[in-house]
């Protein structure tokens, strides 16, 4: 199955999601997805509801950035419960760590990414971790150091208000959907700065790498070294001087970023 709307590279992850569909359809049950990025999780969304397929989506706590999404073959009542996350307050009685460190301590531990969801910096010494069940399990037990700090962690009930990103919402002006001419708009610089950033390998596309002639779609998001992150929220359409007209969020580096 070819899908016009997805690039090359993506079409392997929605035949993925595709399946989940099938199994959903034939089953007449309920399919729990692992943390999807905010691509992944428009990807998933748009296979699913073009099948008749309902969807809910849930990260831990409201407002989450990476979430898991419950197929259902009807619009079924759900609860969070249903979503098997599990939240993990993690403390360093001594010294300091950020989102970065945190992950990299994860993934030393031989943990899949997509088994962690939002990483939430509550304070030099605390942070909220939202993972899958069998992982909360193994990391109460497993998890002592985030690089050289030692960490305590514990599964909680109880979380304290987290607020979304802070992503500041913009509508940009583009000569095409290019990555370069969205980073230029977005950080407000110049078109040859950005053209600099990207063919240096300073932008990042969902996460990864990306050539420097990819086009942003709808539910990517730009991770520009040194300024902070572009979530491509909606293409709206095309200008009366052909320019195209993309919505988007800019979130400035800070230490809290998920």
């Amino acid at each position: 199955m070819q899908h016009g709307w997805v690039r090359a590279s993506e079409q392997p992850w929605v035949r993925r999601a595709a399946d989940w569909v099938r199994q959903v359809e034939e089953s007449y049950a309920p399919y729990l997805t692992d943390f999807l990025t905010p691509r992944e999780r428009y990807l998933a969304e748009s296979v699913a509801r073009g099948a008749g397929i309902h969807v809910e989506a849930f990260g831990g706590y409201d407002g989450a950035e990476r979430v898991r999404l419950l197929l259902l073959p009807e619009p079924w009542p759900t609860s969070p419960q249903d979503f098997e996350i599990r939240a993990l307050h993690v403390v360093a009685p001594e010294g300091a760590f950020s989102h970065g460190d945190v992950l990299g301590s994860l993934l030393g531990l031989g943990l899949k990414r997509a088994s962690v969801g939002d990483i939430a910096i509550a304070a030099p010494l605390q942070a909220y971790v939202f993972v899958t069940k069998p992982v909360a399990r193994y990391l109460q037990d497993a998890w002592a150091r985030v690089g050289r700090t030692p960490v305590i962690a514990q599964a909680v009930d109880e979380i304290p208000p987290l607020p979304p990103p802070p992503y500041e919402p913009k509508e940009i002006f583009v000569v095409s959907p290019r990555m370069d001419a969205v980073v230029a708009q977005a950080c407000q610089m110049s078109r040859k700065d950005a053209q600099s950033l990207v063919a240096s390998g300073r932008v990042e596309l969902n996460h990864a790498e990306a050539p420097p002639d990819a086009e942003v779609r709808p539910g990517d998001v730009l991770s520009v070294r040194g300024f902070g992150r572009v979530r491509v929220l909606e293409t709206v359409g095309q200008s009366k001087s052909g320019r195209w007209i993309v919505r988007v969020g800019v979130l400035r580096s800070r230490r809290e970023v998920r």
